[in-house]
């Protein structure tokens, strides 16, 4: 078994009564440029961008934290049962559709398994009882849902949001979780005077708090917008954008 979970949160309090070999998605392909032609020019863009963008957020390269976990997944046997434990946020399912991208090639059976708390929770509300009880309840993914979240990837990479949202309408009964994600995908992206979804999020609950004090408006966002799933550093960078394009 290979379980291949979504962040080092989970890696932390991952049931050590379920057994199996892990990889960890170390990456946040929602935040930056995804488009390249091949899996290692699209290393050399992503950590050109995450060393520039957040320079002091981690002090191991790229090749040696996050590569060698993806390679993992790539090596992965035909026999080898996988478990892609990833949430319903942007953030995680645009990292799943990479992962089942790595796998397309893999014919051997793929589970997902889903949190069964909320979006602001996910799996860092459950206990280890019910982290085991998921993994009890995993869903096999049909031949043509593994193509799809890994065609997603595709569509995330040109990008190609109006075949993404037809797609993911298409699978809402086999993968309900899809829309949701790629409507945010969608909202996200600017256009003319409107910064995306984010950014005017940011700017909303700026206002009605009156404050300018990160910390508040990051927990704000990340209750009211659990849909995106960033991080405090996808929120700050977005934040400190917004204050300097109001500055200018």
């Amino acid at each position: 078994m290979l379980h291949v979970l979504n962040g080092d949160s989970l890696a932390s309090s991952f049931p050590a009564s379920i057994p199996g070999e892990i990889a960890v998605a170390k990456e946040c392909l929602v935040d930056g440029p995804v488009d390249a032609d091949s899996i290692e020019e699209l290393y050399v863009i992503r950590d050109k961008y995450l060393t520039t963008t957040y320079p002091t957020a981690s002090d191991e390269n790229y090749y040696t934290k996050v590569v060698p976990e993806f390679k993992k997944i790539l090596t992965a046997s035909h026999e080898t049962k996988v478990y892609l434990w990833f949430e319903h946020d942007l953030f995680c399912q645009v990292n799943l559709w990479f992962v089942m991208h790595l796998m397309e090639k893999h014919t051997g059976s793929v589970y997902l398994i889903s949190p069964t708390t909320d979006l602001i929770e996910g799996f860092g509300g459950m206990n280890e009882l019910q982290l085991e009880q998921a993994f009890r309840d995993a869903k096999l993914l049909t031949a043509n849902e593994k193509h799809i979240l890994s065609h997603m990837w595709e569509l995330y990479e040109r990008p190609d949001i109006s075949e993404a949202l037809t797609l993911s309408k298409q699978v809402s009964p086999e993968l309900p979780f899809l829309l949701p994600a790629v409507q945010a995908w969608k909202d996200s992206i600017p256009h003319g005077e409107y910064l995306g979804k984010p950014k005017e999020a940011l700017k909303e609950i700026a206002a009605q708090l009156e404050t300018d004090d990160f910390g508040k408006i990051f927990r704000a966002f990340h209750i009211k917008y659990a849909i995106y799933g960033y991080g405090d550093l996808q929120v700050k960078r977005l934040w400190e954008e917004l204050k300097k394009e109001e500055s200018e």
